[in-house]
């Protein structure tokens, strides 16, 4: 059992609110809160005592100290911002991060009239105005000497962390040329392309775009959707779930849609099991509580099936004061909520009772051991007999890759494309920093024996050749898949 009280989100910086900025000393804001990040993550989370992981704590202290040394070029918001956004990508964790608290002000943005996108290894214009100076479809080779994959890496990359992951160069590489005012970074203003195989110089023209028409511009260039959570069935028969989150908490959309949908699946178990094909489609899900795919698996394979698979050796909690009441807060909030399993309820209760009593013993981790582990009696039930296929695309993360883990594991087949990936520090708690400008996620939770590896993404047996956005094409494609026949 896992709980996540944040799904990993991708916090783009065209998130951040827009209102006035007030009066403030930057640089004494961003001192004081970049101090605050790091003691945080020092108290709560379990990398400052993981035997496992010795170069932790000099990862958070290198972090704090480039963060005080930019301080002095701090002029506004978007230096205080992307001064924290840097010293949480250092981790190359997305457990860990930054988000814009809502009294944060606005980071107008700029652009060339082009954005560019990630096809492989290549960056090319995915989206354009009427009067940009390149074509759709041409190839970036750089920008004022510098090759246009460093140019991504050092401009996008050291402020997002994971760049090394072919999903989170292709969920952001079209922030490559949208300037929002990092002074960290130097704003292109010449680039080279090759256009149908021709090279072609063009000096960049920045203006300004609107925060609407900027969300539609950069959706063009990472194919990312999300629709609604619900079920339906199609002409032909096959069993579409829509899987688009998995918050946890019972006041979430996502909770209120996702347990009707779940109590349905369990009603209507003989027929799911006798169609052509189910489809558990994951597109735009971040993450959540793990109990939902879980709950989801064991109607579609009985949970005897899935006690047979192996899991992870061990979880070890920092027993922290703040991880204490952080869970002790949850468990109050959730615990007898519609919706949450009996599974839950006992995997929360232990945790809390076992972090609580460690922390009470002066222990730094608590080792958590399943409080129920009696086999579930009986044969499971029969398969489905079509086979049953889930969709990921690149933001997968978190709750979404242990969904992945899981069904895979009980013969699901992975279609769309790779997932996003995390380490093995999980489950975050959220605090606000002093100055209220910023909020930080800091894992609470390291895997111990997990059988996917730190940061290891899941690659689809079928990749989808298409935009992921086209639910009809995609339906299609997948009904012409070698399972079927």
């Amino acid at each position: 059992m896992s709980l996540l009280l944040l799904p990993l989100l991708v916090l783009a910086p065209d998130a951040v609110p827009v209102d006035p900025a007030p009066p403030r000393d930057w640089a004494a804001a961003l001192r004081t809160d970049a101090q605050a990040m790091h003691d945080d993550i020092a108290a709560n989370h379990p990398g400052p005592v993981n035997a496992l992981d010795p170069d932790f704590s000099k990862r958070n202290d290198a972090g704090l100290a480039l963060a005080l040394t930019r301080a002095d070029k701090v002029k506004g918001f978007a230096g205080y911002y992307y001064a924290l956004k840097a010293y949480a990508a250092a981790f190359d964790d997305g457990h860990l991060n930054i988000r814009a608290g809502d009294d944060a002000p606005a980071l107008q943005a700029r652009w060339p009239g082009f954005l560019t996108g990630f096809d492989g290894e290549k960056q090319v214009v995915k989206t354009r105005a009427d009067d940009a100076p390149v074509p759709m479809g041409a190839v970036l080779e750089g920008c004022d000497g510098k090759p246009a994959d460093r140019l991504a890496a050092e401009n996008v990359g050291a402020f997002e962390g994971r760049w090394f992951l072919a999903s989170r160069r292709f969920r952001l590489g079209g922030q490559l040329f949208v300037d929002r005012g990092n002074p960290f970074v130097a704003r292109p203003a010449r680039c080279r392309f090759l256009v149908n195989g021709t090279p072609r110089e063009v000096a960049l023209a920045w203006r300004p775009i609107a925060p609407e028409a900027l969300a539609a511009r950069l959706h063009d260039t990472d194919q990312m959707a999300r629709e609604p959570i619900g079920a339906r069935t199609l002409a032909d028969g096959t069993r579409w779930f829509t899987l688009s989150g998995f918050d946890g908490d019972p006041d979430s959309a996502d909770a209120k849609a996702l347990g009707p949908l779940i109590d349905a699946m369990r009603a209507d178990r003989a027929a799911l099991a006798a169609a052509p094909r189910i489809v558990l489609d994951l597109r735009g899900n971040n993450g959540g509580s793990s109990d939902w795919s879980a709950q989801i698996a064991a109607i579609l394979w009985g949970q005897q099936r899935i006690e047979a698979l192996p899991g992870a050796t061990g979880v070890d909690w920092r027993a922290s004061a703040g991880n204490v009441k952080t869970l002790s807060d949850f468990r109050d909030h959730v615990r007898d909520a519609p919706g949450t399993s009996d599974a839950m309820k006992r995997w929360i209760d232990a945790t809390v009772n076992g972090v609580t009593a460690a922390h009470d013993r002066g222990e730094p981790l608590w080792r958590f051991t399943d409080p129920e582990p009696a086999k579930t009696p009986g044969k499971p039930p029969a398969p489905p007999a079509g086979p049953v296929y889930f969709i990921t695309d690149s933001g997968c993360a978190s709750a979404c890759l242990d969904a992945a883990d899981l069904w895979k594991g009980l013969g699901a087949i992975q279609v769309g494309q790779e997932t996003s990936a995390d380490t093995l520090y999980m489950d975050v708690r959220q605090d606000k920093l002093p100055s209220g400008l910023a909020r930080i996620a800091v894992p609470m939770k390291v895997y111990r024996g997990r059988e996917r590896g730190s940061n290891e993404p899941l690659h689809p047996v079928h990749p989808y050749p298409g935009d992921l956005r086209d639910t009809g094409a995609l339906a299609e494609w997948i009904a012409t898949l070698p399972e079927n026949r």
